[in-house]
Order: C-alpha cells, then structure tokens, then sequence
C-alpha cells in the first residue's frame, strides 16, 4: 500500500518507500568491513615493528656475547653464565659492560622470555625468541641473519655468537655379505 503524503495541501505518492532503510544498511556494512581492512593493516605493521625489534635486541646479545667471549685472556675464553654478565662482567673489577641494558623479547609474553643457547659447560652462546608465531619476513636478512631465510617461527630466528657443531651420530655399521 503507497502512502500519500500532504505538502502544503498537495497530496503526493511516496515512491522511496525504504530506501533510506536500506542504504543505512549498506553503509554499516561498508564502514564494518573499512574497520577489518583497517585492524588487519594495523596488527600487520604492529607485527613488522615488533619483528624488527626482535632482529635489533638479538642482535645485540649476540654482539655482547661475542665482546664478553673476546674480552677474556686468550687462553681462558669463556662464555657468560647469564645473561647478568653481559650488563657487568664478573671478571673484571670496576663495571666492564658488553650491552646496555637486558632487553625483553619483543615477541614474548613476558618481560624476560629469551630461550638461552647453551655451550657444553653452561655458558650462554646465543638467545632466540620462545613465541611460536609465524614471522611476515622470510627472506632479505642482514649479513651473517641470512639462516633466517624461510625459518617457520619466530624461536627458529637464533642469535649465536659461534655456531655449535652439529651432534656426532655414529654411522651404521656396514654388513657384507
């Protein structure tokens, strides 16, 4: 049924019955998926900074453990036992530092989340990151990162000073016969 509306004593047939209704809802829809579009480009960039953090603070261990190794007399080289050391080394009386500060694993849920890269004897070699999220960046690493390339995690990206030789596996013995 069409409605008729007065104006100034003229009566009229209203022929956007509902129209108004319908592009309401069209623009609710609009501006909700803007809003998805926009929190996915925004988490993807949050994730990006967080990921080159990660690269800067491993980094850097990986630098302090290598000065706190090469710090030490050339006969004794040592690994840090913590990661304490690297802010004053024990070895030396007065305050001998190889990093700033101890900074959190920007990729963690907690403040000091590192996974330690342990050498025989308990020195610290190396830290890597213990979240299991995929990284955006796969490829395109700074020299001497390029292991990185393609890794499926996060705690795959580890940040060692000397690389650990691989564990010997005995070979099977071979039978003639």
């Amino acid at each position: 049924m069409k409605t008729r509306i007065l104006i100034a004593g003229k009566s009229r047939r209203n022929s956007q019955h509902g129209f108004t209704y319908v592009m309401v809802m069209v623009a609710v829809v609009l501006v909700g998926l803007a809003a998805g579009v926009a929190t996915t480009t925004i988490s993807r960039v949050v994730q990006a900074e967080r990921e080159k953090d990660l690269l800067f603070r491993g980094q850097a261990y990986q630098k302090a453990i290598k000065s706190y190794y090469d710090a030490g007399p050339p006969q004794a080289k040592i690994f840090p036992r913590s990661l304490n050391d690297l802010l004053q080394d024990p070895r030396f009386p007065g305050i001998k530092r190889h990093i700033r500060a101890l900074y959190p694993d920007s990729m963690g849920k907690t403040a000091q989340e590192w996974m330690l890269v342990r050498v025989p004897g308990g020195g610290i070699a190396g830290v890597a990151s213990k979240s299991k999220d995929k990284p955006l960046k796969t490829g395109g690493f700074p020299q001497g990162l390029e292991s990185f390339t393609g890794k499926t995690s996060y705690a795959e990206w580890v940040f060692q000073y000397i690389a650990l030789p691989a564990p010997v596996v005995p070979a099977k013995p071979v039978i003639s016969r």
